[in-house]
């Protein structure tokens, strides 16, 4: 044997016995369920579902008078201190004049203008009653005075009432003023500790008058409605029918003088256009009646009402335009005496009360259609969820009587 085959020997039997004695390799284990890593099968999240809004039924508000509503009208004219005595009775002590109104409204009164009155517009919160307040003779400093701050001196009437109904937000503010412009002179000066008013200017001087237009200016834009009474409060029974055409135009010229004087010339078509007679007279004449009715004020505007007055022993309510006794050239007025205040109270079940009624459902977009709401109006009625009556929604007015509804108008009448 050479020697190379002796050498490829020794390695072949060295890689025998190294292969030969090592032992046999152990197989991987098969992996079993319980040692395989968790499987997770996913979720799908939940999809998120945008709820349908629901409809929400839509209703519109309405004051509704269930019968022909009354008022009382109320005349005042001046007004002076508890401290003074023997006064007439066309004056008010500011005492017994805050008594009158806390009286009249723990029963129930709330005060309209007379403007919605005379076109049926007027409204007061649910379960109160109606109530005009009118001042004759007007402009005086005790009926309205506008103080350095701006607002109306507690020593005039019209102030007592401006802060009352800022206590009493429900009894409201509206007054109605009828002036004559051609026998008053402003005062223009306070004297805190008499509470009164004195006139420390001459006639020709612009101090009260920048007074008195100042008190017209706070009051037009406040509530305060002026009108006519003649220039010098004429006794228009002995006053020649062209004397009373003067009368009641020079008394508008004037007022609308003072208001141009500090330049509110825009308040002009506020003013309106109704007249109240003097002492409560008509003139004597048919002539003269007729010029009455027949005015036309600097604008134009025809008159509205005519209103008349009534002494202690004439206490009545005044019927409304719905009324088929209404007449709007014959507006009655009472005195504003305690026993009037007691005949109103002991009278207020004659005045009906409003009454507040959701009309509806109905479409909102439709809402203000005339047609729409009339519809609506019949259905609720017949759902027995609104009464019958006289309904005011949004100062439009219908009529719902009898199986019907229609659109009141002055000039349909009703």
């Amino acid at each position: 044997m050479t020697h190379f085959s002796r050498f490829l020997a020794v390695v072949f039997l060295f890689s025998f016995l190294v292969t030969g004695c090592k032992p046999p390799a152990t197989p991987e284990p098969t992996p079993t369920a319980t040692s395989m890593p968790p499987t997770f099968t996913a979720i799908p999240p939940t999809p998120t579902i945008t709820p349908t809004a629901t409809k929400v039924p839509f209703y519109i508000d309405a004051i509704v008078w269930t019968s022909d509503p009354m008022v009382p009208i109320l005349i005042y004219h001046r007004f002076v201190p508890d401290s003074e005595e023997n006064i007439p009775t066309t004056k008010i002590r500011f005492g017994a004049f805050k008594q009158q109104l806390q009286d009249l409204y723990d029963n129930g009164f709330s005060l309209i203008p007379l403007t919605s009155w005379l076109d049926g517009t007027f409204i007061v919160p649910e379960g109160r009653r109606p109530l005009i307040l009118t001042i004759d003779d007007f402009w005086s400093a005790d009926q309205v005075y506008i103080d350095e701050d701006g607002t109306p001196s507690p020593y005039s009437g019209v102030g007592i009432l401006w802060r009352f109904a800022k206590d009493h937000p429900d009894f409201g503010f509206a007054v109605a003023g009828f002036s004559n412009m051609g026998d008053k002179y402003f005062a223009d000066t306070l004297l805190p500790s008499e509470q009164r008013f004195i006139r420390n200017s001459d006639d020709n001087s612009p101090i009260w008058r920048d007074k008195l237009s100042q008190a017209m200016v706070w009051s037009i834009e406040n509530g305060v409605e002026p009108y006519n009474h003649t220039y010098t409060h004429a006794q228009l029974d002995k006053t020649a029918p062209q004397d009373i055409q003067y009368q009641l135009a020079d008394n508008d010229r004037i007022t609308r003088l003072f208001l141009s004087r500090v330049n509110r010339e825009d308040l002009i078509p506020k003013l309106g256009n109704i007249i109240a007679l003097p002492f409560g007279v008509w003139p004597a004449t048919y002539s003269g009646v007729q010029v009455l009715k027949n005015y036309k004020n600097p604008e134009g505007v025809p008159v509205t009402a005519i209103l008349e007055a009534y002494n202690l022993n004439e206490a009545q309510l005044t019927p409304s335009v719905f009324s088929s006794s209404y007449d709007r050239f014959k507006i009655q007025r009472i005195t504003s005496s305690d026993a009037m205040i007691q005949y109103i109270i002991n009278h207020k079940d004659e005045i009906p009360p409003a009454t507040a009624c959701k009309v509806g459902p109905l479409d909102e977009q439709k809402s203000t259609d005339v047609e729409v709401i009339k519809s609506a109006i019949a259905e609720s009625i017949k759902a027995g969820s609104c009464p019958e009556g006289i309904y005011n929604i949004n100062n439009v007015v219908f009529i719902a009587r009898q199986g019907t509804v229609e659109l009141f108008s002055l000039q349909n009448g009703h």
